[in-house]
């Protein structure tokens, strides 16, 4: 009988055949190439400013097929992107609540799903006229009419997407087309199975998908929660981390078998749970598989992408580029200026909005999969979306500037303005009035120093002002809403909104109006501070710093010392 060979020695076999025949043959080396690459251009990416999911999808170039080197096995990295899908559709069910949809109010549940549908229509048609089949043309169509999440994020910051009147209407419009992105995979999904009577095939389809979404809706959200709390009684934090996984991966394999698509199942079971008590543990658990898969899901997408297809096809790439920017964001601001927003608001608004990220690759990813888009279509289409991503800034700032100057030239939007006729002088004008506005307006109240808001949030403005408020509607970075507050009488001006340039504006122009104003202002950053002080403000407040500070006084004054 012979011996078998040390166990490194299959291992080293393994290893010497993919550098000699340049495909992976194993799972670990398909993760250990794709993982690696996405953490050193992911951090490249980071460093750069940019997404992290360009660097992800970057490293999907780097290991697929169409570069020299090593090669990651697309179909092991395709199957565990389908998992990233379902994980990432699953933490948006839950973290979706019909409340939410209530609250964002009627302009953005009428304005977004109108929207999605013009620049779906847009695409259809210019996609079509640049040869398109109809099916391509309404997945171009849908590529183009939704914007990312995560990009909003990056580019607005997170607490301006809570504490200025453009970021929440974004945030809140993103959504609407999160849901909305959920219909049209099984819209299209639908459609794109070949049949000999496509409506019939179409119509019967979203019966089952109906029918699927009643029964997941009705029985898991009794059957679900009660499984998870059987298993957190158990007390042990890895057997919920596999519940919450079976859970997941489970209905999205379900809805797959029923013929129902694997977005649409993990996002149903997310909804199921979503209203349980034990909604915030489970997205809690969830997060760190979600992002792991997504990872593997967006270098999935670079590993599809062809770039030789990308430059022959070179006018596919920019209309559908033109198609985000264009097509959806002139749609967003026409339809929030008929909402009765202002050109700032609708403008800034819509620059956050006028990109693609990851919902765009899912709708393209699944009409690769259903053999809707072929591979050259689907290249230019994610190209675009790249691209859109890596311009997001810079369109949102041209779109602010925009908005700032129409305001300027039109003084559009009304100015109710809660002063006397005799004026004020040496009055403090407050910029922003949010958690800190209202804080600092309560001190100066107190102290009965005269005092005037300026903030942009117009059902917040007029509530105010009925209950006797000094409050100035507007966008405070605008000289005639500041020559409105008498920004040349003023003592302070105190600067308590998180919009960087906007401070900038707003300072600026505060002093050349008045040499003698002490301005106060917050900033985020060692930058920003930097160029406010060059400008003559007289005290930045950086909230980390003042933290830190607060921290470490409270800690010495418990041991006795004195921070001096």
């Amino acid at each position: 009988m012979r011996r078998a060979g040390p166990p490194s020695a299959g291992i080293i076999g393994r290893w010497e055949a993919t550098l000699r025949d340049g495909v992976t043959s194993s799972l670990a080396i398909t993760l250990l190439a794709a993982l690696g690459s996405a953490l050193v251009l992911g951090a490249l990416a980071h460093r750069l400013g940019l997404a992290p999911m360009i660097g992800y999808i970057a490293a999907g170039l780097v290991v697929g097929p169409f570069t020299p080197g090593l090669v990651a096995d697309p179909d092991e990295v395709l199957a565990l992107a389908d998992i990233g899908v379902a994980l990432l559709m699953f933490s948006i069910g839950l973290r979706f609540r019909l409340g939410e949809l209530l609250e964002v109010g009627r302009l953005v549940l009428i304005g977004a799903p109108l929207q999605v549908g013009i620049t779906l229509g847009l695409g259809v048609g210019v996609a079509a006229l640049a040869g398109a089949t109809l099916i391509e043309a309404l997945f171009l169509g849908s590529v183009a009419s939704i914007s990312s999440s995560v990009v909003l994020a990056k580019v607005a910051g997170e607490a301006a997407l809570g504490s200025t009147p453009h970021g929440r209407i974004a945030l809140s419009w993103s959504i609407v087309q999160d849901l909305l992105t959920v219909v049209l995979v099984v819209l299209l999904s639908a459609i794109s199975v070949p049949g000999d009577a496509p409506v019939l095939d179409a119509v019967i389809a979203s019966a089952i998908a109906l029918g699927f979404v009643a029964i997941v809706l009705v029985g898991g959200s009794r059957l679900l929660p009660a499984v998870l709390g059987r298993v957190a009684l158990l007390g042990s934090r890895e057997l919920f981390i596999v519940a919450v996984a079976v859970v997941a991966i489970g209905t999205a394999a379900l809805a797959q078998q029923v013929g129902v698509s694997v977005a649409l199942g993990a996002f149903i079971a997310g909804l199921a749970l979503a209203e349980s008590d034990l909604a915030a543990s489970v997205l809690g658990e969830v997060v760190p598989l979600r992002e792991l898969f997504a990872t593997i899901f967006f270098v999935s997408v670079g590993i599809l992408l062809e770039p030789a297809a990308l430059l022959a096809g070179w006018p596919m790439v920019l209309t559908v580029l033109l198609l985000i920017l264009l097509a959806k964001g002139l749609p967003i601001a026409a339809i929030l200026r008929a909402g009765g927003q202002p050109n700032g608001t609708a403008l800034r608004t819509a620059g956050l909005l006028a990109q693609s990220g990851e919902f765009s690759f899912v709708l393209a990813t699944v009409g690769l999969q259903l053999g809707a888009l072929d591979r050259d279509t689907f290249s230019q289409a994610m190209g675009a979306v790249v691209i859109s991503i890596l311009v997001a800034a810079p369109v949102a700032r041209a779109a602010a500037g925009a908005g700032s100057w129409l305001d300027r030239r039109s003084a559009s939007g009304p100015r109710e303005i809660m002063l006397s006729r005799g004026g004020m002088r040496r009055h403090v004008v407050l910029i922003g009035f949010g958690a800190v506005g209202r804080t600092v307006a309560r001190v100066l109240e107190a102290r009965s120093i005269p005092w005037v808001a300026i903030d942009a949030d117009y059902p917040m403005v007029r509530k105010a002002l009925q209950a006797g408020t000094p409050l100035i509607y507007g966008d405070g970075s605008t000289p005639t809403i500041l020559d409105a507050a008498e920004i040349e009488r003023a003592s302070t001006m105190v600067i308590a909104i998180n919009d960087a340039l906007a401070t900038t504006q707003a300072a600026r122009y505060g002093l050349q109006r008045n040499s003698r104003l002490h301005v106060v202002a917050r900033a985020h950053s060692a930058q920003e501070e930097a160029e406010l002080q060059r400008m003559g403000v007289a005290r930045v407040i950086t909230a980390e710093r003042e933290l830190g500070n607060e921290l470490l006084r409270h800690t010495l004054w418990r041991f006795g010392v004195s921070e001096r």
